[in-house]
């Protein structure tokens, strides 16, 4: 069988499957957007001296990686270098997000032919510097190698979040409502291009969201809305139920490359569909960002469907951008 036939998604479940159980440090592995562990077995005496408020507090560390590979994420002949390195940590800042949690750490790993100017490698790492200094996000370490021909940009980040705000894909409720922040489709009407106009960081959306108690399941739309709710469906063992006429769709951009686009990076999140308006107005509140309801859902024997403005049921066209296909 090769790679083609398999997928991203086919290789990382067929990989997963071969490895040994995880410790009881792993609270969360493979098939999330982060990893989170308990990097200590401590644990709080049972004592009256002691808040309720630490124990629930207590901090997982998160640990996400991702990779731009030159000719596949991005062509050098129309990037900024700046924006590459900047992009390189904000989608791994996005991942961190979409856990609940708070960027800490980072590790920046950099494939370069050995003819490319120093100052390229000088100007993606002002990139990279100039957004982690935003987000007080510490490098401290990483790896420089040769490459024969593609640039390749790889971080790691490190985060941190209360054990009570972890929220995963896997915990969405058959009744829930699914929302969304922002637009989509952008990227995709850009051709791409770094920067997008439309690129953001919904870190404070997001850590508003895992705070508010309210939302049962939350990722990042990096590889496009559809392919997320996909993602979360897999996760939980339900199905969903796309409301068309609900899809945020960017200025240019059409309602094909909202659903199937990707890199928009928004955060795609469920609620039990009692608490989503009052969810949906306390973060647009808080954040100013556009938050909506674009679908609910459903028991898994119903699978995934879009669903016109006349109640009209389709089928998918595709699950979205997936390497190897």
């Amino acid at each position: 069988m090769k790679l083609s036939q398999l997928g991203e998604f086919g290789l990382i479940d067929l990989l997963a499957k071969g490895l040994d159980k995880p410790s009881a440090r792993v609270v969360v592995g493979i098939g999330d957007d982060a990893a989170a562990l308990r990097i200590s077995n401590f644990q709080f005496p049972i004592s009256n001296k002691i808040p309720s408020s630490k124990i629930q507090n207590k901090k997982l560390l998160l640990i996400t990686t991702d990779t731009l590979v030159e000719n596949v994420h991005f062509r050098l002949k129309n990037t900024s270098f700046f924006y590459l390195g900047y992009k390189a940590l904000a989608i791994n800042i996005s991942d961190i997000a979409a856990m609940g949690g708070d960027p800490t750490f980072a590790l920046v790993t950099i494939g370069a032919n050995k003819n490319l100017p120093v100052s390229k490698i000088e100007e993606l790492y002002r990139g990279i510097k100039n957004l982690a200094r935003k987000y007080k996000i510490d490098i401290v370490g990483g790896d420089t190698v040769a490459s024969p021909r593609e640039l390749i940009v790889s971080i790691t980040l490190l985060g941190e979040v209360a054990e009570n705000n972890l929220l995963l894909r896997s915990n969405a409720k058959v009744g829930d409502a699914i929302l969304v922040t922002g637009s989509f489709g952008k990227p995709a009407a850009d051709e791409f291009r770094i920067p997008s106009s439309e690129f953001r960081i919904r870190l404070k959306e997001a850590q508003s969201i895992a705070k508010s108690g309210l939302a049962t399941a939350m990722i990042d739309s990096s590889d496009g809305l559809v392919r997320s709710i996909l993602e979360i469906c897999k996760a939980s063992k339900v199905g969903a139920r796309i409301w068309l006429d609900s899809i945020p769709v960017a200025e240019d951009a059409t309602l094909e490359q909202a659903l199937y686009g990707g890199e928009e990076y928004e955060l795609v999140f469920t609620v039990q569909r009692s608490k989503a308006v009052e969810l949906k107005t306390l973060i647009e509140k808080r954040t100013g960002t556009k938050v909506s309801i674009v679908g609910e859902i459903v028991s898994q024997k119903n699978a995934i469907k879009l669903v016109d403005v006349h109640g009209v049921t389709h089928a998918l066209k595709s699950g979205g951008y997936e390497h190897f296909r």
